[in-house]
């Protein structure tokens, strides 16, 4: 009994093709025309499944072949076009093929899933209001009160609480004596006048103005005209001919 060199199956001895395979076995004498015998029933396959015994004789050279064969063994061609197909859930009816699905495999359902919700538009809430906060007006002056003039030395003269104040140097002869007095501070000196000029409150606000002086007066190095009150903010400095002061407002 030979065997199959490609699968190993075993063949009978007259075979020259492989009846699992169709591969060629090791070439014997071909065997005498058999007349034809009765078609055997074949055995049933595992599972319930039937196998057809095939043509007596190859449908390609005309050869007779044994019942059940399933190439022939003078040309090697396939004897059965199909097999019979099992009932659906049996196993293949030749051993080592894998069964095949009669029936399509079910497709899974499609779940229609509803359009998604359109999101409604929110109007835009508007901030808060910011509360406003009241400027803080400057305290409202009446006198010359808490008005000081620093000079270079340090020395810190007060002007009087009064709604205005003359500035200058004393003079005995005309009997002359201002409200400040820079005279023992360099005001001859430094060419501070008699009448120099004068500070005053005008709607609460300080103002200093230029009694037409000889040396003249100065704001922040900017010269003051005469007779024309300008206002003072704390940290100005004034210079009197050549007599600086530093004003601070409290």
């Amino acid at each position: 009994m030979p065997f199959c060199p490609q699968c190993g199956v075993a063949n009978p001895d007259s075979a020259r093709f492989c009846d699992q395979c169709g591969a060629q076995l090791i070439p014997v004498p071909a065997a005498p025309p058999q007349a034809a015998t009765p078609v055997p029933v074949a055995p049933p396959v595992a599972g319930g499944g039937t196998v057809s015994a095939g043509p007596t004789t190859c449908p390609q050279c005309g050869t007779s072949v044994i019942p059940g064969e399933a190439f022939c063994d003078s040309c090697g061609a396939p004897l059965f076009n199909r097999p019979v197909a099992s009932p659906p859930g049996v196993g293949s009816p030749f051993p080592g093929v894998p069964p095949q699905p009669v029936y399509p495999p079910p497709q899974p359902a499609t779940i229609q899933m509803p359009p998604p919700a359109r999101p409604t538009s929110v109007p835009p809430v508007p901030p808060p209001p910011v509360p406003s906060i009241p400027a803080v007006a400057p305290p409202v002056r009446s006198s010359l009160a808490g008005v000081r003039l620093r000079l270079e030395n340090g020395t810190v003269l007060s002007l009087p609480a009064t709604g205005q104040a003359t500035v200058g140097r004393a003079d005995p002869v005309s009997n002359f004596y201002p409200d400040i007095d820079l005279t023992a501070h360099g005001g001859l000196e430094r060419g501070v006048g008699r009448r120099h000029g004068r500070f005053l409150v005008q709607q609460g606000q300080v103002y200093y103005e230029d009694l037409d002086s000889t040396n003249g007066s100065f704001r922040n190095n900017s010269k003051i005209p005469p007779r024309q009150p300008q206002p003072i903010q704390h940290g100005d400095e004034l210079r009197l001919g050549a007599l600086k002061l530093i004003v601070e407002l409290s």
